[in-house]
C-alpha cells in the first residue's frame, strides 16, 4: 500500500482565546493493496520550501516539541514544584526529551542522592535511574509532569512555593476607600401643621475610611485611617496604624516596623498597640494556610439605617443598611481579643446597641510546626490620656501529634504577665484548649506594693457529624480579684475614669469575675439551619450580670427563603429584646445576557414591649447587577407609615449608592461611594473594590477585554484592568477573554503568578488591535510555508502581522483599517529571502466583522 499525503496549512484565529491554530488537512490521493505502515513519519519534502526556505521543525518531531530551552511549570507527583527553564534535546529518534541535571532535580524536591550510583552524564536519565518513575511534557500548557516513588520526594520542598517564584510587584500606591453622608430630620412639634421647619431636630454625619498600601520592592507601607463627622463634635479622625512590612522568606515570617499590634499565642495576654517592631510567623507562606477568624455581625434593620462598629471606643467600621436582615463579614481592622460594640441607628432615631464577642477557635497547629511572635516598643495610647511604657511581648507554639503547647509573655517596667496553654485534639470527643495566666504589677493605689492575680481560660469545640451540629463553648474564669489585663492596669494606673467611655468605665469600676460564651450551629436536612450564640459576664462586687442571646432559624420554601431571629440583651441598667421574621420571594426576568433579578420582601418585628412593626418592599438588580434598587413601606409600632428607597450603581471604576426615607415625622437621605485607586508607573487605574494583594492587567491599549472569573470587569480605554483579589504566596491564574471584542487578538491569554503579600503585580499581555484580513501572496519566487509577515520598520518598531500558509494564503491581524499597510515577508537571511507588498485600505464591506476572511490577492516583490 502506498500513501500520498499533501499538507495544506492555514493559520486562522481562535476569536475566544486569540491563539493561532494550524488546521492541517491530509488528503488521500491514492491507495494500492498492501499493509499500512505504522510509522508516523512523513516526507519532509512535501512541505513546500526553496533553497532559502526552511520547513518548521515542529513538523519533524513526533511529539511536536522542538529542541531548545523552554520555561515550564513542573509538577512532581501532581504537586507544584515551581517554574524552571528546561532544555529539550533531540534523542535521535525524531523526538525531544527534557534534559534535567541532578542539581535541578534536587531543587524541585527529588532525592537524587539515593540513586547517585546509577546516574551518569549531564542529563539525568530519570526513567533508568529511579525505578517506577515517569516523565511527561504537555506542550499545550507548558507543564512537565514527573512521577517518582514517594521515598524519592523531599517533603520539605512542598510546604511552600519557592521564594524565587514570588513576585513582589511594581512600585505603586493604592487606596481602598468607602464613605457616606447621612442626614436625618426628625420633627419635634406635631401641632405645627407640618409647615414649620424650625420645629425639627436635624442631624448630619459623614464617614470616610481609607486603607492605603504603598509598595517598593519587597517592602510595604500600610496605613489605616477613618474620619467621622457629627453635628456635635465636627470631624474626628481615627488613625489606627501606619507601619512598614516585608516578608522574611528564610524564616517564613513577617517583619513589621511602626504602629503595630502584638500578636501572641496567649489570648490572656491580650492584644496591645505598640509603636515598635515585631517579627511573626506568617502562616500564609505555608501551603497549609490557616486564616484569621473574624466575627460576623448579624442583625435586622427596620428602616434605612446606619451601622457603627466600635472596638475599645474607636469606630472601626461603619456602613448604611437597608431594611431587613444584615450580616457584616468584612471586618478587616478589628483585633482579636476585644469585643465589638455594634450600634444600629434607625431613620426615626431609635437605636439598637449590642456586643459581639471576638475570640478565636481552639488553636491547633500541625505536628512539628512551630509558630512564634516577638515584639518590642512603646505602648500606643490611641488618643487616651494614659501612660505609655516600653513593652516587650513574645509567644511560642509548638505542634505535636495530638496536642499543641504554647506560652506567652508581656512585660513592662511595672507590669508583667506570663501565660501557658495547651490545645488538645480528643478525636470524637472534640477539641479542648486551656490557658492559665499570672499577672504581677505595682499597686496603682500604692506604688510601693505589688499585687498579683491569676486567670484561666477554657475552650471546647466539636462538630457532631451525625447531626451536622457545630458546638463551641468558651469560658473565662478570673480566679483572683486582683488579676488585671495590661490595658486595664494602665487605665487604673493613670487614674483614667470616665463614665462617658464605656470601655474605660468598665476597666475602672467593673471587674470581670467570669465569662461564658456558647455558639451552636445546626443544619437540618430539608428545613434549613439554626444558630444560637449566648454570652454572659459576671462581675466582682455586684450580683448584676450582662447577658446577650442571639438565635435564629433559616429555611427555604420552594424558591423563597424564610428566617426567624431573636436578639435579647440584658445589662445592669438596660435591656432590649427583638423578635424578627423575614420572608423573601425571588422574581427574575430578562434575557440571558443582560439578566435582571428581583425579590419581594416582607418583615415583621416584635419589640420588648410586645409591639409590632411591619415592612413590605421590593429589591432587585438590572444590567447584570450593575444597577441595584429597592423600595419599601414600613408600618411602625404606632401605626404610622413611612416610605424608603435606595439606588446603587456598581460600575467598573467605583460603586455609588443613595437612599432616602420619608414619613410624617422624619425625612432622611444618604449617599455613599466606595472603590479603589491605584497609582503606578503606567498611570492610574480605578476599580470598584481593592484588596491587599492585586494584579494590574495591561493589554497595551486593547479595551473591552474581559477577565475570566471577575464578573463584568473589562479593560478600560487604556487597556488597564484590576484583578482586585489575589491569594499571596499561592499560584494565581489570570485569564483574559476577548470574545465579543472585534479586531483584537491576544498573543497570550493566561498567566500564572505567585504574589507576595501586599504586592501589586503588573501583568503585560501583548495584543494586536486593528483590522484582520486574509491575503493570497503572489510573487516571482515561491514563498515557503511558515514565512513570517511583519509591519515595515526596524528593530522594536517591527511587529509580527501573520504567518504564510500553503500556497501563499496568509492570515493578517492588527492592521490599520483606514490606510494602506506596507508589509514585509521574511523566510531566511539576506535580501533574496524576503519580499514586500502593500495591503490596500479596507472597504466598508471588508470592515464588517463577518467579512474579514474575504481573500485579497496581492503581489509580493
Amino acid at each position: 500500500m502506498s500513501l500520498l499525503l499533501s499538507l495544506s496549512g492555514l493559520f486562522i484565529p481562535d476569536r475566544k482565546n486569540g491563539i493561532k491554530i494550524i488546521i492541517a488537512g491530509f488528503i488521500l490521493c491514492g491507495l494500492t493493496g498492501g499493509k499500512v505502515s505504522a510509522d508516523s513519519s512523513f516526507e519532509e519534502s512535501y512541505l513546500r520550501r526553496d533553497k532559502n526556505g526552511a520547513s518548521p521543525d515542529v513538523f519533524i518531531y513526533k511529539n511536536a516539541v522542538t529542541p531548545g530551552i523552554k520555561s515550564v511549570d513542573i509538577r512532581v507527583n501532581d504537586q507544584s514544584a515551581g517554574k524552571m527553564d528546561v532544555e529539550f534535546i533531540s534523542n535521535g529518534r525524531d523526538e525531544t526529551t527534557p534534559c534535567l541535571s541532578a542539581d535541578m532535580l534536587k531543587t524541585i524536591g527529588i532525592k537524587t542522592e539515593l540513586y547517585e550510583e546509577k546516574a551518569n552524564g549531564r542529563c539525568y536519565d530519570l526513567k533508568k535511574t529511579i525505578p517506577a518513575s515517569e516523565l511527561y511534557y504537555r506542550d499545550s500548557n507548558q507543564t512537565l509532569f514527573i512521577t517518582v516513588p514517594q521515598e524519592a520526594v523531599d517533603k520539605q520542598n512542598f510546604t511552600m512555593i519557592p521564594p524565587e517564584e514570588w513576585d513582589h510587584g511594581v512600585t505603586s500606591l493604592r487606596t481602598s476607600y468607602n464613605g457616606y453622608y447621612y442626614s436625618s430630620r426628625i420633627k419635634t412639634d406635631q401641632h405645627s401643621g407640618g409647615g414649620n421647619d424650625s420645629d425639627s431636630d436635624t442631624s448630619r454625619s459623614a464617614y470616610v475610611n481609607l486603607n492605603t498600601v504603598g509598595s517598593l520592592g519587597a517592602w510595604r507601607l500600610y496605613s489605616v485611617d477613618s474620619f467621622y463627622k457629627s453635628d456635635q463634635r465636627g470631624w474626628e479622625s481615627n488613625h489606627d496604624r501606619s507601619y512598614l512590612s516585608r516578608d522574611i522568606a528564610g524564616l517564613r515570617s513577617q517583619l513589621q516596623v511602626g504602629e503595630i499590634y502584638t500578636r501572641t499565642s496567649g489570648y490572656m495576654a491580650g492584644t496591645v498597640p505598640l509603636s515598635g517592631v515585631s517579627l511573626t510567623t506568617s502562616e500564609k507562606m505555608s501551603l497549609d494556610n490557616q486564616f484569621r477568624f473574624a466575627p460576623v455581625i448579624r442583625g435586622v434593620a427596620r428602616t434605612n439605617a446606619r451601622l457603627t462598629v466600635r472596638q475599645r471606643g474607636n469606630v472601626i467600621y461603619s456602613t448604611t443598611l437597608t431594611p431587613g436582615p444584615f450580616a457584616i463579614d468584612d471586618l478587616y481592622s478589628a483585633q482579636v481579643g476585644a469585643d465589638l460594640e455594634a450600634t444600629v441607628e434607625e431613620s426615626d432615631g431609635q437605636r439598637q446597641v449590642f456586643r459581639v464577642p471576638y475570640t478565636s477557635l481552639p488553636d491547633m497547629i500541625r505536628p512539628g510546626a512551630m509558630r512564634y511572635s516577638v515584639a518590642a516598643g512603646k505602648y500606643r495610647s490611641q488618643g487616651r490620656d494614659v501612660k505609655e511604657p516600653v513593652v516587650f511581648s513574645g509567644g511560642l507554639e509548638r505542634g505535636f501529634e495530638y496536642f499543641t503547647l504554647g506560652g506567652a509573655l508581656l512585660a513592662s517596667d511595672r507590669y508583667q504577665t506570663l501565660s501557658a496553654g495547651v490545645s488538645w485534639n480528643a478525636g470524637n470527643i472534640g477539641a479542648f484548649s486551656a490557658e492559665i495566666a499570672h499577672a504581677r504589677y505595682n499597686n496603682p493605689e500604692n506604688k510601693d506594693n505589688t499585687r498579683d492575680g491569676s486567670a484561666v481560660r477554657v475552650q471546647y469545640a466539636r462538630h457532631f457529624e451525625a447531626s451536622d451540629t457545630s458546638l463551641q463553648i468558651l469560658g473565662y474564669q478570673y480566679r483572683s480579684e486582683d488579676f488585671l489585663e495590661f490595658q486595664e492596669y494602665l487605665m487604673r494606673d493613670s487614674g483614667y475614669v470616665s463614665p462617658d467611655d464605656d470601655d474605660a468605665y468598665a476597666y475602672s469600676t467593673r471587674r470581670k469575675r467570669n465569662r461564658l460564651e456558647m455558639t451552636i450551629n445546626q443544619n437540618v436536612t430539608d428545613i434549613g439551619s439554626l444558630y444560637m450564640t449566648v454570652s454572659q459576664d459576671r462581675y466582682y462586687g455586684t450580683s448584676n450580670k450582662s447577658t446577650s442571646v442571639t438565635g435564629g432559624i433559616g429555611t427555604t420554601i420552594g424558591s423563597s427563603t424564610v428566617s426567624l431571629s431573636l436578639t435579647d440583651t440584658r445589662d445592669e441598667d438596660r435591656s432590649d429584646r427583638q423578635l424578627s421574621l423575614s420572608v423573601s420571594i425571588p422574581l427574575s426576568s430578562g434575557s440571558d445576557s443582560r439578566r435582571s433579578y428581583g425579590s419581594l420582601n416582607y418583615g415583621l418585628v416584635r419589640d420588648q414591649n410586645k409591639q409590632f412593626s411591619q415592612s413590605l418592599g421590593y429589591s432587585g438588580s438590572a444590567l447584570d447587577n450593575t444597577l441595584t434598587y429597592s423600595a419599601n413601606v414600613l408600618r411602625d409600632v404606632q401605626g404610622k407609615y413611612s416610605q424608603s428607597g435606595t439606588l446603587g450603581y456598581n460600575g467598573s471604576m467605583a460603586n455609588i449608592s443613595g437612599g432616602l426615607s420619608h414619613s410624617n415625622n422624619y425625612n432622611q437621605i444618604s449617599a455613599g461611594m466606595s472603590g479603589g485607586v491605584t497609582l503606578y508607573g503606567g498611570g492610574v487605574v480605578l476599580s470598584p473594590v481593592l484588596g491587599d494583594t492585586v494584579a494590574i492587567v495591561d493589554t497595551t491599549g486593547a479595551s473591552g477585554i474581559g477577565l475570566s472569573g471577575s464578573g463584568d470587569v473589562r479593560t478600560d480605554m487604556f487597556g488597564h484592568a484590576m484583578v482586585t483579589w489575589l491569594t499571596p504566596y499561592r499560584y494565581n491564574e489570570i485569564n483574559l477573554d476577548a470574545s465579543g471584542v472585534d479586531n483584537v487578538e491576544l498573543k497570550e491569554t493566561g498567566r500564572k503568578v505567585v504574589p507576595s503579600e501586599g504586592a501589586a503585580v503588573l501583568l503585560k499581555f501583548a495584543s494586536r488591535v486593528g483590522r484582520r484580513a486574509m491575503a493570497e501572496l503572489h510573487g516571482p519566487r515561491n514563498i515557503p510555508l511558515g514565512a513570517m509577515v511583519y509591519t515595515e520598520g526596524d528593530g522594536a518598531s517591527r511587529e509580527e502581522a501573520g504567518i504564510v500558509g500553503n500556497k501563499g494564503l496568509t492570515y493578517l491581524s492588527g492592521l490599520d483599517a483606514r490606510n494602506e499597510e506596507h508589509l514585509l515577508v521574511v523566510w531566511g537571511d539576506g535580501p533574496d529571502a524576503q519580499c514586500r507588498f502593500t495591503l490596500p485600505a479596507a472597504t466598508p464591506e471588508q470592515l464588517k466583522p463577518d467579512n474579514w476572511y474575504q481573500k485579497i490577492i496581492v503581489n509580493c516583490r
